[in-house]
């Protein structure tokens, strides 16, 4: 048997309840703090990225040597925390004044970037790349010399997979294919070269073979490859 509670057994009223708590009403002084203190960490990070030395072997350091001495201040020292300072306040102008995931995300490739690659960083110092360019680059345009050869060298190799058919090197605008990425169904395909054998070709015969179709959605830039029967 269910025990009573106290108050009905001694004949009173039951308790006021306990009102429900409220969540945490926003601080705009301490979100304010919270995004200074963050953008002051990546500032001191860029800076650190700043004074990194070409470990890249003699090529990178001659290119992040000759180029740094024109960044050279009074004195013959860079202003690096200047520099940083106005990288960052760039970065944070970019990303809609908002320290959010892409300003994060943004601030954590720039600096590997510097870091990793003496010829970005040594025109950054002799103030070839300004701030607001610098940091409006995508991923391909801060990447080393051999890492631009290395992904022009994939896109070779991709290109040299299609043969181009009909209408050129744009592909021939379709609406049959549905993107899977994006539902959009605004399109073009290329004609691949491969061509997958089935048995019954190995016989004497053509049937069950097919060829395979690249397609693009213009939408959303998605790409996948599609058999066709013969």
């Amino acid at each position: 048997m269910k025990k009573r509670p106290l108050w009905e057994e001694l004949g009173l009223h039951p308790p006021p309840k306990k009102p429900a708590r409220k969540a945490a009403a926003a601080n705009p002084e301490r979100e304010e703090a919270a995004t200074a203190q963050l953008r002051a960490n990546c500032m001191r990070t860029i800076k650190t990225a700043l004074c990194s030395e070409a470990a890249h072997g003699k090529e990178d350091s001659d290119a992040a040597g000759g180029q740094a001495a024109g960044g050279e201040g009074e004195g013959g020292t860079p202003d690096m925390e200047g520099l940083a300072d106005g990288i960052e306040a760039a970065l944070f102008q970019h990303h809609g004044s908002q320290a959010g995931p892409d300003y994060k995300g943004a601030a954590r490739l720039l600096v590997a970037s510097l870091k990793r690659n003496a010829d970005l960083r040594g025109r950054v110092l002799s103030g070839a790349v300004r701030p607001a360019a610098l940091v409006s680059m995508d991923s391909r345009q801060l990447a080393t010399t051999q890492q631009q050869e290395e992904f022009a060298q994939l896109e070779d190799k991709a290109m040299q997979r299609v043969t181009v058919l009909g209408s050129g090197a744009s592909g021939t605008l379709t609406t049959e294919y549905a993107c899977k990425k994006c539902g959009g169904n605004s399109c073009n395909y290329l004609e691949s070269g491969r061509r997958d054998i089935g048995k019954s070709e190995t016989w004497g015969s053509k049937e069950g073979a097919t060829t395979s179709r690249v397609v693009t959605c213009l939408g959303c830039g998605n790409r996948w490859e599609v058999g066709l029967f013969e």
